[in-house]
């Protein structure tokens, strides 16, 4: 009975000293990561001077521009785990930018004849994340997106338009590795692609906030073929990898490292990084705007978003729905070559937050978010 008793108050001891290290974690993060200045909470959706906003969608996290200039693909985001506790039912959807409208887009099966033929899919159930449309070798629109329902997939359709409505034409599927958990797609011509691997899946949120303060390798980029599968790119490794996009000629990738503060160019012939931006804030996706890219960023720290738009928010509020995350969020301007600054644009306490993407399209830069009913834009005029 003493060697038991003596057993047992160790393991008491050994619990209650995990206790205290995870109170004294949090206690460190919140002192070094969040962002003291207060934020306020957003009600309604209205525009204001600073942007035009777009109502009724759903996490709109990444926004492409469709071949005729005027329509925007939408990816409505759903959650993943284990930032969610469950994967949440997502949509694809469409913004006509002339008159501000949602539209809904149509989906229909066909066959897998641009994904592994060892995938399927029975239903039209996704929770979209990344996304990237290109034009193939054929002529035909390719569209790609990170999926994580119901399981971890990448889902590839083909656009088609006919008398100015778009319609998406399911053309197969690719599943994820195992330990697979991406973000962003970028494809190329010939159909294949390129995917960032945040990290691993059974990383648990605590682990998590502990990179974002390391700012450890979590993840690298794949090479998608339909003949090779999933190849990882050396040099690719960093601290989150979040969204990718490929160059115009499809000779360099471009990197957003969110845990590493940085965006980077990877030279995919010779396999090494040649240049690199740092920044205050959490990259998130990358747009392609001629010679130039736009990065959307989230211009506070991982803890914030718990604090402010996460398990907190409530008490924080004191309202239980937090339907637009209110953190402030920044688009830089770079130039492809070498990755310098043109300009950035910065805000806070406006009728958005936590911006996740910047797309220019005629003349206006619109924003999309990863917690937030809203889309917004700017005149790139006025900035």
């Amino acid at each position: 009975m003493v060697i038991l008793y003596k057993i047992l108050r160790y393991i008491v001891i050994a619990i209650i000293c995990l206790f205290i290290a995870f109170i004294a974690l949090l206690v460190y993060l919140f002192v070094t990561q969040a962002n003291i200045e207060q934020v306020n909470y957003i009600e309604g959706c209205q525009s204001d001077d600073a942007l035009t906003v777009y109502c009724d969608f759903q996490n709109p996290e990444d926004l492409a521009a469709l071949p005729d200039g005027r329509h925007i693909l939408v990816s409505e985001f759903g959650a993943i785990t284990p930032l969610s506790p469950v994967n949440v039912r997502g949509n694809l959807s469409l913004l006509d930018t002339t008159n501000g409208t949602k539209k809904n887009i149509e989906i229909e099966m066909s066959d897998n004849v641009w994904g592994d033929p060892e995938c399927e899919r029975e239903n039209m159930i996704f929770s979209p994340h990344g996304i990237d449309i290109n034009q193939r070798i054929d002529g035909s629109y390719q569209l790609a997106i990170v999926n994580h329902m119901p399981t971890e997939t990448i889902e590839l359709f083909e656009l088609i338009e006919i008398n100015d409505a778009w319609s998406l034409t399911w053309r197969g599927c690719v599943d994820a590795p195992a330990h697979g958990y991406f973000n962003d797609v970028a494809l190329k011509s010939n159909g294949s692609f390129y995917v960032s691997q945040m990290y691993d899946k059974n990383i648990s949120l605590l682990m998590l906030a502990v990179m974002d303060t390391t700012k450890e390798d979590t993840g690298y980029v794949y090479h998608w073929t339909r003949k090779n599968g999933f190849k990882r790119l050396i040099n690719t490794d960093g601290a989150f990898p979040n969204g990718v996009e490929l160059s115009n000629d499809e000779s360099n990738l471009f990197i957003n490292y969110a845990f590493g503060n940085k965006i980077s160019k990877y030279n995919l012939s010779s396999k090494t990084i040649e240049a690199s931006f740092s920044m205050n804030g959490i990259p998130d996706n990358i747009t392609i705007d001629g010679d130039y890219l736009w990065v959307g960023t989230q211009d506070y720290s991982g803890l914030d978003s718990l604090i402010y738009c996460g398990v907190f928010a409530k008490d924080i509020f004191e309202d239980p729905m937090i339907n637009q995350c209110p953190l402030p969020f920044a688009a830089y301007h770079l130039k492809q070559s070498d990755l310098s600054l043109v300009n950035s644009y910065k805000y806070s306490n406006t009728v958005m937050g936590t911006a996740t993407v910047a797309l220019s399209v005629n003349g206006q830069l619109y924003f999309g978010t990863y917690h937030g009913d809203r889309i917004a834009s700017v005149e790139i005029s006025k900035e």
